[in-house]
């Protein structure tokens, strides 16, 4: 391309994480801008527009940031713009009647509101629904992360064969990531991180350590992250009393160094778009133990890089970890094994792919 492509990419408060797939835009003569909604240290060549946006339904709100992004969009002009998250995916398209720019989408996840059968997240869904299929012919192209989300918009008409395609992930950085030493001498040591809400696992978590604990085996269990929910399943009170089988450790910065001192991943999830913390574990060379769902499975395979357990199965779970801490050669193996399939996930061959979507919509 002779002509510098002027691109913008959209998020929320973890906009940052673009930062690699924009870098490699740039080294491809594109011009980018990131639209998000939390301040950032953002390299030198990228820059950030700041919008709000209420991730919980709220009408006035959500009108309010339509009309932010039809005025960002109709100043700057862009000639594609792509989205990264749930809510941007089905109300950025309402902003651009009348504009020249391409919208591109990827679909990271369906959210909680495909995780329970609660009446609210059913009437939730209907309007998720109708949404998307009221700005489907605004669409340029939609990406997902997983088969399984891609079927549904199949499906319920809100995209085609011809419009949709699948990259896997956003893409992870391989080029300075470390590899854990594995040490024999201490406890073997779980860690979790997550946000803490019910549809995590985070209760089978807890559960399993305790079955785990009670039947006298020395393990160690971490959990980080922020607690995002309380309610009856899962809250504060809840959290605390597992306070002297699991340490947690609230949101933290140096979760990097927390995995390379553990010797096992857990992400006991019902369902993900597709797990960027798993890729994460993965290309630190740690085993995983996770739940056979979409947005898991294709980084996580059942004895090759982990172990797969049942949905909401603490007892399940358990097991896995006590087959996992009681044989270390064999954990070992499958850290390895991670760490070399994480390598099609990587933040080079994403961005080619992406790349390719973006020339094919000039």
């Amino acid at each position: 391309m002779n002509k510098k492509v002027s691109i913008c990419l959209v998020g929320s408060e973890d906009a940052h994480k673009r930062i690699g797939l924009a870098q490699c835009l740039i080294r491809n003569n594109f011009d980018v801008t990131i639209l998000g909604t939390k301040d950032y240290a953002y390299p030198e060549g990228i820059r950030y527009l700041g919008y709000n946006l209420n991730r919980k339904f709220n009408p006035i709100s959500d009108f309010k940031t339509i009309l932010a992004y039809r005025r960002i969009l109709k100043s700057n002009n862009f000639d594609i713009v792509q989205t990264f998250d749930t809510k941007p995916a089905f109300i950025l398209p309402f902003a651009t009647f009348g504009l020249k720019s391409k919208i591109i989408r990827t679909i990271t996840g369906m959210g909680t509101i495909f995780m329970s059968n609660a009446l609210k997240f059913k009437i939730f869904r209907i309007f998720y629904k109708t949404c998307h299929f009221l700005v489907r012919g605004r669409v340029y192209h939609t990406t997902f992360q997983n088969e399984d989300d891609r079927k549904y918009f199949i499906d319920n008409k809100l995209v085609n064969t011809s419009n949709s395609s699948l990259i896997y992930g956003s893409g992870i950085e391989l080029t300075n990531s470390k590899e854990r030493t594995i040490n024999k001498d201490r406890d073997f040591t779980f860690i979790c991180v997550s946000r803490l809400v019910y549809e995590k696992g985070i209760i089978n978590y807890l559960e399993a350590a305790k079955i785990c604990r009670d039947n006298n085996h020395r393990f160690k269990f971490l959990l980080v992250g922020p607690l995002e929910e309380e309610s009856k399943r899962l809250n504060l009170q809840i959290v605390e009393q597992y306070s002297n089988v699991v340490d947690w450790l609230g949101p933290r910065k140096d979760v990097q160094e927390l995995m390379l001192d553990s010797d096992a991943f857990v992400l006991p999830t019902f369902r993900e778009g597709f797990s960027r913390v798993l890729l994460e574990a993965s290309a630190l060379g740690l085993p995983s133990i996770t739940t056979d769902v979409p947005g898991t499975n294709e980084i996580i395979r059942h004895l090759q890089e982990g172990l797969h357990i049942e949905v909401d199965n603490s007892e399940d779970l358990a097991n896995a970890m006590i087959q996992l801490a009681s044989d270390r050669e064999f954990a070992a193996e499958l850290g390895k094994n991670a760490r070399l399939h994480v390598k099609q996930f990587s933040l080079d061959v994403i961005s080619d792919k992406y790349i390719e979507l973006y020339k094919k919509a000039i």
